[in-house]
């Protein structure tokens, strides 16, 4: 495995911390404060800059596919750099939309992209194990970030710490990709990817690569979409009304936290597990059991009150969610072949951003039925989900 492009596909994952939830709601409160909003104005403004980003994604995925990666990366911190300078001084609510729009698109949306668009083409071999190691760099980046940059807002307020992130893309990001990728390396487009594919194993044939398009089209992955979409959209519903859950159930805020503490941990060790599991059995057949454990977590949820069951289902939860965020990505690699898979990832990730996005209002709607009411209809998404599984290998 070339540790040049494993740190390339990890760099890709750590500095998306500049655009990721986690990072930016740090913020909130202070910059409501200055700019003198409402309480829910930030996120209805956080809210609409995410969908719109979405849609664009697409565009900017086919960009990872045709130019030189080097290219396309740096581009992307330059205008997260800009992103950064404008939260840090933008005084009117035009300029701050503005900034948060492009770190939303550039850290959120198209570092992640990159990064396991560029190893799963190029590690045809070891794949899991290659984007384990790539996406365990936004773990890292949830660990060590938020707490140095609260003590840093404490001192020194929120503007600095805005400059520093912009800092940390133009001083070390930026001089990374350039070391860490040569100018006639493989690595660096699509074609040349699959070119070399050929030159190590001149005896087998040529990967077919489906566009955008075609892959829409699929059959197979018609029935995979439901099933790619079911943990974002399940976990962002519950975590966004944990409170409407815990004042239905009688639960304390520290456990809910508690429960959150347990899938950050659980989830980072099924992340890197995942990833050699997959390397021996294939992401075709890990996906029939990729969401049996956060099944079982929604039920032992629905079936039990008591408060252990929290951090029990977050942690099941966790283990798909582990595999998940590799399976996935080298299920599109292996299947849909290496040239046009920015393209391909980019609209995957239009719906699950849209999935996202729906979930806060679903599920506030939906548990005035009852929690167990809710929850009892996302175990039936889940066993559907399987079956959809077990269905899609049927088709030629």
């Amino acid at each position: 495995m070339n540790p040049r492009y494993l740190g390339f596909g990890f760099l890709h994952f750590f500095f998306s911390f500049v655009g990721q939830t986690f990072f930016i709601s740090l913020f909130v409160a202070r910059m409501t404060e200055r700019m003198a909003w409402a309480d829910n104005t930030f996120a209805a403004i956080y809210s609409g800059v995410t969908l719109v980003s979405a849609f664009v994604l697409p565009v900017v995925g086919r960009q990872v596919d045709r130019f030189r990666v080097r290219y396309v990366s740096t581009t992307t911190a330059v205008c997260l750099i800009v992103g950064t300078l404008l939260l840090a001084f933008a005084d009117q609510t035009i300029w701050l939309v503005a900034g948060l729009f492009i770190v939303r698109l550039g850290g959120q949306g198209v570092l992640p992209l990159i990064g396991s668009t560029t190893i799963g083409r190029y590690f045809d071999q070891r794949r899991g194990r290659a984007l384990a190691l790539s996406i365990i760099g936004i773990s890292v980046a949830e660990v060590l970030l938020p707490p140095l940059a609260t003590y840093l807002m404490v001192d020194y307020g929120f503007q600095p710490v805005w400059l520093m992130a912009g800092a940390a893309v133009l001083l070390v990001f930026v001089p990374a990709v350039w070391l860490l990728v040569r100018r006639h390396d493989d690595f660096q487009r699509a074609d040349t990817v699959a070119e070399a594919q050929l030159r190590r194993d001149p005896g087998a044939e040529e990967v077919h690569s489906w566009t955008g398009a075609q892959v829409l089209r699929d059959r197979r992955f018609q029935l995979i979409l439901p099933i790619v979409l079911f943990i974002p959209f399940v976990f962002t519903g519950l975590v966004f009304n944990q409170s409407v859950i815990a004042e239905q159930r009688g639960y304390t805020p520290a456990t809910m936290a508690y429960g959150l503490s347990a899938y950050g941990l659980v989830r980072v060790i099924f992340l890197l597990f995942g990833g050699d599991v997959i390397d021996r059995v294939g992401p075709t057949r890990l996906l029939r059991f990729v969401l049996l454990p956060a099944v079982a977590g929604l039920l032992v949820l629905l079936i039990v009150e008591a408060s252990w069951s929290v951090p029990v289902f977050f942690a099941l939860m966790a283990v798909s969610g582990g595999m998940d965020s590799v399976n996935t990505p080298a299920l599109w690699a292996e299947r849909y072949g290496p040239r046009f898979l920015g393209s391909i990832k980019s609209t995957v990730r239009l719906f699950v951003v849209v999935a996202s996005a729906a979930a806060p209002i679903l599920f506030s709607y939906g548990l005035r039925w009852g929690v167990g009411a809710w929850l009892g209809l996302m175990v039936g998404y889940g066993v559907a989900c399987v079956v959809l599984a077990l269905l899609e290998r049927r088709v030629q």
